[in-house]
């Protein structure tokens, strides 16, 4: 009996001793492409190569972020987003460039052929602001568009986006960062399309 009694002791000490796993993220999210088509430019179909997205300081990760207030961002406790922030914006915009009848190919990661244009942006911003209960959803894009051929930016432009929200919860935050990241990719669609238009 002595020595059952020990060797349950000893189980249940080296089963304290386990390391604690963290949970896996409850709910995830993803940011997708739009479906919208932006009207034919009229010049031949281009080959956009979308290069990786930078990311200011603590948005290159899954966490959705908040802010309580101004200069602080906490993440949140069971939600996240499906990978980086920054690699769903870039899937984001390759995605929507493909749609369009005016891109005859979106390059990644492989050259399929040499891309006269090169579309590099930056995700400045993405966070729900909660200093006013439910809140604003804020999305900050800066991106260039450069010629391959002699390294020229043939356009820039930020998107500094803002949604109010309804509820303040991780789904609703979601949804309006999609709503926002829509608007940004319209507003990437017109500045392409006119650059390309511009040669």
């Amino acid at each position: 009996m002595k020595r059952l009694t020990i060797v349950v002791a000893c189980l249940l000490l080296g089963a304290c001793a386990q390391p604690q796993w963290r949970s896996a993220i409850a709910h995830s999210y993803r940011l997708q492409g739009s479906a919208l088509r932006q009207p034919d430019p009229g010049v031949a179909p281009s080959v956009i190569s979308v290069l990786p997205v930078d990311a200011a300081p603590g948005l290159d990760s899954q966490a959705m972020l908040y802010s309580p207030e101004p200069g602080q961002l906490l993440p949140y406790r069971d939600s996240g987003w499906l990978a980086p922030a920054p690699a769903l914006v870039r899937t984001a915009l390759a995605d929507t460039l493909a749609r369009q009848r005016w891109v005859a190919a979106v390059e990644q990661d492989a050259a399929l052929a040499p891309a006269p244009w090169l579309l590099h942006c930056t995700l400045t911003r993405l966070e729900h602001d909660y200093a006013r209960p439910p809140g604003i959803v804020r999305l900050g894009l800066r991106c260039e568009l450069v010629r391959a051929r002699d390294g020229s930016i043939a356009a820039h432009w930020h998107s500094a986006l803002r949604q109010p929200l309804t509820v303040g919860d991780a789904a609703h935050y979601a949804a309006a960062a999609q709503q926002l990241l829509d608007r940004a990719l319209a507003q990437a669609l017109r500045r392409i399309a006119a650059a390309l238009r511009a040669g």
